[in-house]
């Protein structure tokens, strides 16, 4: 265990996988998946895991000062760094300089390319290493995988803060010309990540976001268009309660949108989002120097009082360990056995437009050798006061 500047962070094994590299010199068939728990002088606490330098707990106050896990997430390996792309790339297909590569098809469908493909970012195990008051990982991406061009290298600096603030610094470098766009994925509900849909319903929203990606809803694809939010269940400018009502008519039954953040340039940092939990007082700001940001509210966790067909598991195939049963497939158990539902989380996640390789009017992705691609974002949490309104 190390401190510095009243930050304490521990090391320790959190389980192991398979070595995708087992060769004769190296005959260990597993690796260890670290994890490291920062904790700062408030005992508020970020824990993360090399399997995808994902971030599997952040234990927070409520007004009261008692310390509550807004995360959801498993007991077991689960990332939450994805790349080498974020989001959608339409027919997996993709053209960089004159050329034109094919992806992994890993969308519901097979058609589509989605979040990096079957072992993008979120499905290795990251290098880790604890330096200073920070936790370090770093993966690279050989040439072709997933279908990319080049290496890729990728490190991601995570710090935690006295004041509650996660911040995440992400570089990567590659050795041809490749799309960039990784980010965190991290489903959240700050009333606690076992209270469901019934707490993530009083969640008050705030977006600083003037206009949208207008995408179909069949394939979650951009068709290129930039609507301006106004007049629309989409305008989230102003403080919004996420009730019920407002899931039933915004189109495919909640927010799964890439929204357009305002500022004088696409790629200064600023504020994205607000959110906060009046219950608990628990809050939640969000800073990128991205041009975007991903709201969703969970519409793909289990609905349990919904029949799924038999393709349930491509509908859902994201959602690991999911128990069966004779009829359907209706439960998703997270952290403590908990069953996650539907509408039981939210996601911001700071990122590229989607597609953006492919739709020349979207901010541009590609990495070109010799550059470094930059991404640093925060999320900030923080509590109301008890005498606020």
């Amino acid at each position: 265990m190390m401190s510095v500047a009243e930050t304490f962070i521990e090391e320790d094994g959190f389980g192991f996988v398979a070595r995708p590299d087992r060769n004769k010199h190296n005959n260990k068939p597993f690796e260890i998946v670290r994890r490291y728990t920062m904790t700062n002088k408030h005992k508020a606490s970020v824990q993360l895991i090399s399997w995808g330098a994902g971030i599997q707990a952040i234990k927070i106050p409520n007004q009261s000062g008692i310390l509550g896990d807004v995360v959801l997430g498993f007991d077991d390996i689960e990332g939450s760094v994805i790349g080498r792309v974020a989001n959608r790339i339409s027919g997996a297909q993709m053209r960089v300089e004159n050329k034109t590569y094919s992806l992994s098809a890993n969308d519901k469908g097979g058609f589509n390319h989605f979040n990096g493909g079957f072992v993008g970012f979120d499905n290795v195990n990251w290098n880790s290493h604890i330096l200073k008051k920070h936790v370090v990982m770093s993966h690279l991406s050989p040439a072709n995988s997933e279908g990319y061009p080049g290496n890729m290298l990728t490190q991601i600096k995570y710090s935690w803060t006295e004041d509650n603030q996660l911040r995440m610094n992400i570089r990567a470098t590659a050795t041809q010309s490749t799309p960039a766009n990784i980010t965190v994925n991290c489903l959240m509900n700050l009333a606690g990540h076992a209270t469901g849909p019934e707490e993530l319903k009083k969640h008050v929203i705030s977006l600083n976001a003037g206009s949208w990606t207008f995408a179909d809803i069949k394939h979650d694809l951009p068709t290129g268009a930039i609507y301006p939010v106004d007049r629309t269940v989409f305008d989230l400018r102003l403080p919004t309660q996420l009730t019920r009502r407002r899931f039933y008519i915004v189109p495919g039954g909640g927010y799964n949108q890439n929204f357009c953040v305002t500022s004088p340039s696409c790629w200064s940092y600023r504020f994205h989002a607000r959110i906060l939990h009046p219950g608990s007082g628990r809050t939640l700001e969000v800073y990128s120097n991205h041009p975007g940001l991903q709201f969703a509210t969970g519409n793909d966790l289990p609905d349990p009082d919904r029949v799924y067909p038999p393709d349930f598991e491509d509908y859902c195939s994201c959602l690991d360990p999911i128990q069966e049963t004779d009829e359907r497939r209706e439960e998703l158990l997270g952290k403590d056995g908990v069953r996650y539902r539907r509408h039981g989380g939210f996601l911001l996640s700071p990122q590229n437009y989607p597609d953006a390789v492919n739709i020349c009017h979207f901010p541009p992705c590609t990495l070109y050798p010799g550059q470094v691609y930059v991404h640093d974002l925060t999320y900030k949490f923080g509590t109301l006061s008890k005498n606020s309104d």
